[in-house]
């Protein structure tokens, strides 16, 4: 390989000053221009995605950006921009997760008409375009064939006594599946949100989505506000919990050498509880299983035959032993009976309260220690721990806390960080390290043409000092004639066989290299290899 090398640089060395300054002049301006477009490419013109954010939306937003890789620009502190090859698939995506709740998802201002066009006419060209805009958004949905957007917008009222000031806008989008039925609950939200949002004034309630068989499939606005509402108490929460317990395990073992997760699940429905307490009576004794009586219903009869008590009513004698003087019938027989209704006072707490949406259903947190044990501490002692910290009962701790110990995945130092750079820019979809080094490979496919070219000029220009000694040789010298002939003829095969011979010393050497010459060589010369 050294005397390959020795032999290119010989080769090199050899070459013209002007043939060298062509070769140089030519990588160098292959390297330039793959540069050039790469920079032209990855500095595309940025397109409005939404505008009118609040701080915090805005920081979402642009979190959610980093998180599925998309370039943005901030053009104020309300504005963000995107590449425009990807603003339409990024704009649905964003959309059918709730974003933006503030804001407006379109500048529906356009500048294209004509200065003899009208106000009105202005107006009618960008509700158009806004009207395109929005359908052509939605068709980025998954499985929608095709969908249309009307818009209808409020009018200023014309009179000046009444008291209305503006027409309500209103909005309808039909929306065609490719399977031929309806989009999802979370599409429809997410359509009714699209549009509500690119309409300054347009509530989510007044836009109407129906499917392609005229379906009604719109959303309540109010679910919808409270599933994205859940999720965000649940967040602030799980931040909460995990910072609590970070307090407590981080001084042990070090920030870096714990990791907490907690899930929230958060009930968003409104209820109102009205709870009855009554106060049971004391009791008599263990074998008393009476309870409290709110209301009592009584029934006794009783009937009597036989010699009935007979005599005039009046009082007793003067006898020692008392006589009574009963009413009875001549027959003898008689009957009684009794009824009784009794409702009585119970002492009893009624209360009536209201449980506000928020309230927190369920929590779990897991851990993970770095390590292969848990140091000073056992499980037990952690897992109490962290359910004091997160406020999670003795019962449930077992059940709502999981710890873990293992060494953590550790990356090599420095070889990640020495990534990207070139290798993230990208032409025509091609990085552009792989276009550096097929233009590497051009340069050495043209240096060895090169050198080749020049090896023939060189044999060539030895021959024909060969041929010129001929000439001084006598015509009637034939022996001398052939001799020289045999000898030019040795010397081309010779040349001839230590080029073969280089060259499957080279390819055998670098066989890789080879592989691509030829392909390149193959396809016509192209840079790309393919």
């Amino acid at each position: 390989m050294k005397e390959k090398v020795g032999q290119l640089k010989e080769a090199i060395q050899k070459l013209e000053s002007r043939t060298k300054k062509i070769i140089i002049a030519g990588v160098a301006i292959l390297i330039v221009g793959a540069v050039a477009l790469a920079l032209v490419l990855n500095n595309r013109p940025y397109e409005v995605l939404f505008s009118g954010l609040s701080a915090e939306e805005a920081q979402q937003i642009t979190a959610k950006l980093l998180e599925d890789g998309v370039d943005y620009r901030f053009k104020d502190d309300s504005t963000i921009m995107v590449k425009k090859d990807v603003l339409d698939a990024t704009k649905a995506a964003l959309v059918q997760e709730g974003y933006p709740k503030s804001g407006f998802t379109y500048d529906t201002f356009i500048n294209n008409a004509g200065m003899m066009t009208t106000d009105a006419d202005k107006d009618t060209y960008k509700l158009y375009d806004l009207q395109n805009r929005i359908g052509s958004t939605i068709r980025l949905f998954d499985g929608v064939k095709d969908a249309k957007v009307t818009i209808a917008l409020g009018e200023e009222s014309k009179y000046a006594l009444t008291d209305e000031n503006k027409e309500k806008s209103s909005a309808s989008a039909t929306v065609i599946m490719e399977n031929g039925g309806s989009p999802t609950a979370e599409q429809s939200a997410g359509i009714q949100r699209l549009i509500a949002k690119s309409v300054p004034g347009l509530e989510m309630e007044d836009v109407a989505v129906f499917d392609g068989n005229g379906v009604d499939v719109s959303e309540d606005a109010n679910s919808t506000s409270n599933s994205s509402d859940a999720e965000e108490v649940a967040q602030v929460i799980e931040d909460q919990i995990a910072r609590n317990v970070m307090k407590v395990l981080g001084p042990i073992y070090g920030e870096d050498n714990v990791r907490v997760s907690a899930r929230a699940i958060i009930n968003m429905e409104k209820l109102i509880r009205e709870t009855i307490t009554y106060n049971t009576p004391e009791k008599i004794n263990d074998e008393d299983k009476t309870g409290i009586v709110s209301k009592e219903d009584l029934y006794n009869e009783r009937s009597n035959t036989g010699n009935a008590a007979q005599g005039i009513a009046g009082t007793d004698s003067n006898a020692d032993t008392p006589q009574y003087n009963t009413d009875g019938d001549t027959d003898g027989a008689a009957a009684s009976s009794e009824s009784v209704s009794r409702e009585y006072l119970v002492n009893q707490i009624k209360e009536q309260g209201q449980v506000d949406p928020g309230a927190l259903d369920d929590l779990t947190v897991s851990v993970a220690i770095n390590g292969k044990g848990f140091g000073s501490l056992r499980e037990s002692q952690i897992i109490s721990l962290v359910a004091n910290a997160a406020g999670i009962s003795a019962e449930d701790q077992e059940t709502k806390i999981s710890v873990a110990s293992a060494p953590f995945y550790e990356e090599d130092d420095g070889k990640d960080e020495k990534k990207g750079g070139l290798a993230d820019v990208k032409v025509l979809g091609i990085p552009l390290i792989y276009l550096l080094i097929a233009a590497a490979v051009l340069a050495i496919i043209i240096t060895v043409i090169v050198f080749i070219i020049l090896r023939k000029k060189r044999d060539k220009a030895e021959e024909e000092e060969l041929q010129e000694q001929l000439v001084f040789v006598p015509e009637n010298n034939d022996e001398v004639v052939k001799d020289l002939n045999q000898e030019l003829q040795e010397m081309q095969n010779d040349r001839a066989m230590e080029l073969k011979k280089s060259v499957r010393d080279f390819a055998e050497e670098n066989a890789e290299l080879s592989a691509q010459l030829l392909k390149t060589w193959l396809n016509g010369g192209g840079g790309d290899g393919e």
